[in-house]
């Protein structure tokens, strides 16, 4: 279906908001914290599980022991929200606090992060970054990947818990290492739905999230059945961050090795063409300004005759030029209504040298600043 997943849209919307329907107890223990005990390994997951160290160290590549147990992710993964298991308990705020303090834990989650990456046939090369690239075994990985759907659960379930414990950095990787999977090199055919519904929304930075929208646009075929973003505004976006945006689009080209992206390539010169033209035409819009005030400065000194006929002919120059101000001003004037203002100007000011009108240091002033008004 070419429809997106409302129930999905709004699942995630209350996700990113953080939950401002969930009211939680306060003051809660350290003892009621099952999630931060069983990261401490003082706790085995329920029900019939092992202390996470066992699990990070027996479980490793024991690739059909987590395709086939439903009840560790939920201790693994906890998240603000309940789950299918009954007997693990829902990630409290006070425990995502008590989980950030401690080193040990931390180190432990992104540990299970590495597992469950291995599973999915990916491999984690930088923990400082985030960044992602296949692992040796991803072609057997990802057939399991698209044969068994209810993994797309557990990777919105991973992608939710690392928002929560501060790796959003760690999101827009995952996400995006998905995205190019399934739409530009298509080798996850049955996990596309679930990266377009699912995966891309669960980022909570709306520019991260823009940016991924957009890459996903650029790359969905055919382009004109891409529901998950409003067609108007992703034919205007340019992709935006702190540094150049055009520059983190050439980055975001490396984040996945052994990508081969040329429409993203292309799409970059292309904005980068567009940018230069811009500054062009503002370039020659100062010009033109300064070319105009230049002409006017060149009339005034030159200027001559009875004074009496000059005082008479300026003020009828100045009503003039102040009905031209009130009618730029008064609408919104793209540039060949403005260039044909300017050329009227000219033609006017031409006549004004002509006949000699103008003298005073005073006209020349109020004179100048219709004028500049009128160019902008």
């Amino acid at each position: 279906s070419d429809r997106r997943n409302w129930n999905a849209a709004k699942d995630l919307q209350r996700y990113r908001r953080c939950y401002p329907d969930l009211i939680e107890a306060e003051n809660q223990e350290e003892e009621e914290m099952w999630n931060l005990s069983f990261y401490k390994n003082e706790l085995a997951f329920k029900p019939h599980g092992l202390h996470i160290e066992s699990l990070l160290e027996s479980w490793w590549d024991n690739y059909e022991v987590l395709e086939e147990n439903h009840s560790y992710i939920q201790w693994l993964f906890p998240l603000r929200e309940h789950g299918m298991n009954c007997l693990a308990r829902p990630l409290t705020c006070q425990e995502i606090q008590a989980f950030k303090k401690s080193k040990e834990v931390m180190q432990r989650f992104v540990r299970a992060y590495q597992l469950m990456l291995r599973f999915y046939g990916i491999i984690l090369i930088d923990e400082e970054t985030g960044e992602l690239k296949r692992a040796e075994n991803w072609a057997e990985r990802f057939q399991n990947l698209n044969r068994f759907s209810h993994n797309n659960l557990r990777i919105t379930r991973i992608l939710k818990c690392l928002g929560e414990m501060g790796y959003e950095h760690y999101q827009v990787h995952l996400v995006k290492f998905f995205l190019t999977e399934t739409l530009v090199k298509e080798t996850l055919p049955n996990v596309k739905r679930s990266a377009l519904d699912y995966f891309l929304f669960t980022i909570r930075s709306k520019w991260d999230r823009r940016e991924l929208v957009y890459y996903a646009w650029q790359h969905f075929r055919p382009q004109s059945s891409f529901v998950w973003g409003p067609r108007t505004k992703l034919l205007k976006y340019r992709p935006c961050s702190n540094k150049s945006e055009l520059h983190q689009k050439a980055e975001d080209k490396q984040e996945t090795p052994g990508k081969n992206d040329d429409s993203v390539e292309k799409d970059l010169n292309q904005s980068l063409e567009e940018q230069k033209g811009e500054d062009a035409a503002d370039l020659q819009s100062k010009v033109n300004d300064e070319d105009v005030k230049e002409k006017l400065n060149d009339c005034i000194l030159k200027g001559g005759g009875d004074e009496e006929e000059k005082e008479a002919s300026f003020t009828q120059q100045e009503k003039d030029l102040n009905r031209e101000t009130e009618e730029v001003q008064g609408t919104a004037e793209n540039d060949c209504t403005k260039e044909s203002k300017k050329r009227k100007l000219d033609t006017d000011m031409a006549d004004t040298k002509a006949s000699g009108l103008l003298k005073s240091p005073t006209d020349i002033e109020n004179i100048s600043r219709n004028l500049g008004e009128c160019a902008i």
